[in-house]
């Protein structure tokens, strides 16, 4: 007879397949991820895959082993698998985890562009009303990075969740291409579209992150801006004000070679507490805005220019991963997202950050999205970043 205390573990398992026929990929990889439950019933399914298969074919793969279980999931722009970062076109990658302690819900919304609040308001609330009620909760939220300003859809989910429930999670993305991304819901694949894992816990839940960017100018204050789009630092033109943090001559950077600077130095919210929330100009506009990566800060806050390294952005791989087992020591599963440009920047030493998360874990799984922003949040009401590292462990 099995004791309380082994239906009360989480049990967890990763997968992965480099085959190209989508269906046989998705299969494997589920049937390499299954096999680490000891013969227990997977009631969560995680897939994390290159843009390339037939995405429908792959899900049925998967959800022929799995069986119709919850299944969520994004296309990206590389994945964490244990020790091991699977770099563009490696492949599909998928985690199955048992309840546990956990009771899980979700819920999903298409053609989100325009309607971002309320369709955050949605997924919210349906999949917190099917995971049921609870003392404590978090929330695995993915999403298109074409929709827009998904600090909206944030908003909208956090007038359901409240400050109370931890937010995890990161925008889908398609190797940088910037043409077309997929959320999963179960057997469906959602064009333009958010899905948010609800899950429901009797004991607090934790959300880690970090990004290692410090930074490198004085504070600006951020006097006009709309949409994605900084118009004025300091009410001035808002690329003038950058280009002049950086000791560069006014009209240097062109945007033909604005992102082999700006991916260096990306700008900084400043937050009460004295922390940063990172924002990347993707590029400049003939009238000298900025176009950022996500949503803009909000006009009356302030931001940094801000530097790194290689060894600096590496750095928070531990510390992300300790942070997030200090509160849940006898988690089997540590669910990472990164950031894309994280990649560009830390180049032939990227396998680096898979192999210093599975490090801090130590017997807990790592399972990682690398995504086009991340969602994450600790204080205040912001909720979405660029170039950092966000963790949470189940």
């Amino acid at each position: 007879m099995m004791k309380v205390e082994d239906v009360m573990r989480v049990r967890a398992g990763t997968g992965a397949s480099g085959l190209q026929d989508s269906y046989e990929a998705g299969k494997q990889a589920a049937t390499a991820a299954v096999s680490k439950l000891g013969g227990e019933k997977p009631s969560l399914v995680l897939v994390f895959t290159m843009p390339h298969y037939d995405l429908s074919l792959l899900l049925s793969g998967i959800r022929s082993v799995t069986g119709s279980v919850h299944l969520a999931g994004a296309t990206g722009s590389g994945e964490i698998l244990r020790a091991e970062y699977m770099g563009f076109g490696a492949g599909v990658a998928v985690m199955v985890m048992t309840a546990g302690p956990y009771r899980f819900g979700i819920a999903s919304a298409s053609n989100i562009h325009g309607d971002l609040d309320q369709s955050g308001q949605k997924i919210a609330r349906e999949s917190k009303a099917e995971a049921g009620p609870s003392p404590y909760s978090a929330m695995i939220l993915l999403a298109d990075c074409l929709a827009g300003n998904l600090q909206q859809l944030f908003q909208g989910v956090y007038k359901i969740t409240g400050p109370k429930t931890c937010i995890v999670g990161g925008a889908a993305g398609d190797e940088l291409q910037f043409k077309a991304t997929f959320v999963f819901h179960d057997d469906k694949v959602i064009d333009q579209g958010a899905v948010a894992v609800w899950i429901a816990s009797d004991k607090p839940l934790h959300t880690s992150i970090q990004h290692g960017w410090e930074p490198v100018g004085v504070p600006l204050l951020v006097t006009r801006a709309e949409g994605t789009e900084i118009m004025e630092l300091g009410g001035r033109p808002a690329c003038e004000a950058y280009e002049e943090q950086l000791g560069v001559a006014p009209g240097e950077l062109t945007a033909e070679n604005f992102w082999d600077t700006s991916m260096h130095h990306p700008l900084g919210i400043l937050q009460m507490d004295g922390s940063s929330i990172i924002r990347v100009a993707r590029t400049k506009t003939p009238d000298g805005s900025l176009l950022i990566q996500g949503c803009v800060p909000p006009a009356g806050s302030a931001v940094q220019v801000m530097k790194s390294s290689e060894d600096l952005l590496l750095a928070v791989a531990e510390d992300v991963g300790h942070d997030a087992l200090s509160g849940n020591p006898e988690a089997a599963v540590v669910i990472a997202f990164s950031c894309a440009m994280r990649a560009r920047l830390l180049k032939d030493r990227i396998p680096e950050e898979a192999a210093r998360l599975q490090a801090a874990a130590g017997e807990a799984e790592v399972f990682g999205l690398y995504c086009c922003g991340e969602f994450a949040r600790v204080s205040g009401t912001l909720g979405t970043h660029n170039a950092t590292l966000a963790a949470i462990a189940l």
